[in-house]
């Protein structure tokens, strides 16, 4: 019985720091946005702050940057997870993806042609 409650009290630890992680992503908010500029340089990373676009095409302004100070490449298209927090959008992750990729409404905003 106690070997049972070791291994519960192992994964429930395990669970908690999954959860805290920010492991999931599919419950976060997402948006769209495509790199145009350089960047401003901001204690040593580059900070971007560009308008990004949710699957319904709503305009959401970011600041975002590289934690390891790099640039994105010129034009890219990333998919940013953001959470709310003090009433503002903070990205919390992003990847970088093609343009055949972007809901039909993003690619209307960011006037993406085929």
């Amino acid at each position: 019985m106690r070997k049972y409650t070791l291994y519960f009290g192992i994964l429930f630890i395990f669970a908690l720091l999954l959860t805290g992680c920010d492991f999931n992503k599919s419950f976060k908010d997402q948006a769209y946005t495509q790199i145009k500029g350089e960047g401003k340089l901001v204690d040593g990373r580059y900070q971007y702050t560009l308008p990004s676009y949710n699957d319904e095409g709503k305009q959401i302004t970011v600041t975002f940057g590289k934690p390891t100070g790099e640039k994105f490449k010129e034009d890219a298209y990333l998919r940013l997870y953001l959470k709310s927090k003090d009433g503002e959008k903070v990205v919390t992750s992003y990847e970088e993806v093609q343009k055949n990729d972007l809901p039909t409404k993003v690619k209307e905003k960011l006037q993406v042609t085929p």
